[in-house]
């Protein structure tokens, strides 16, 4: 399954796949293998329901490509900037698997969003709110 799920990441944008593909893998492994232990049938349901997430997914990586207005390099500086995007990333895959059901999923990228945005907090206090963004 995880050689299917890798090809299937062949269906994102590369510049997502660069981005995301690492851990997208490290989630799918261990929700895989807390699957593979509940037992087959638990398992055949999680795969199909990561087949459709993953095609989902893809669709809206590619319709979603240069939609977003991007703040200009200079703007901020590139830490800050991948924290926010990482944050944003989260919230949308949690509000995805909430949408498509898949609850636990939900769960992950909902502790992935905080330790992101607890990171982002940080990035803007060493910088010293000079972007005028409040944690």
């Amino acid at each position: 399954m995880k050689r299917a799920y890798r090809f299937l990441l062949l269906l994102y944008p590369r510049e997502h796949r660069d981005r995301f593909a690492g851990e997208m893998i490290r989630v799918f492994e261990e929700a895989s293998g807390e699957r593979r232990a509940r037992g087959r049938a638990w398992f055949v349901r999680f795969a199909f329901a990561e087949i459709h997430g993953l095609i989902a997914g893809a669709a809206g990586a590619w319709f979603d490509r240069g939609d977003a207005p991007s703040a200009p390099e200079q703007v901020l500086p590139g830490d800050l900037a991948e924290a926010q995007r990482l944050v944003d990333m989260n919230i949308a895959g949690m509000v995805h698997a909430i949408a498509n059901h898949q609850f636990e999923k939900a769960r992950v990228f909902s502790y992935q969003e905080r330790q992101a945005r607890e990171k982002l907090c940080m990035l803007r206090q060493k910088y010293n709110d000079e972007y005028g963004m409040p944690c």
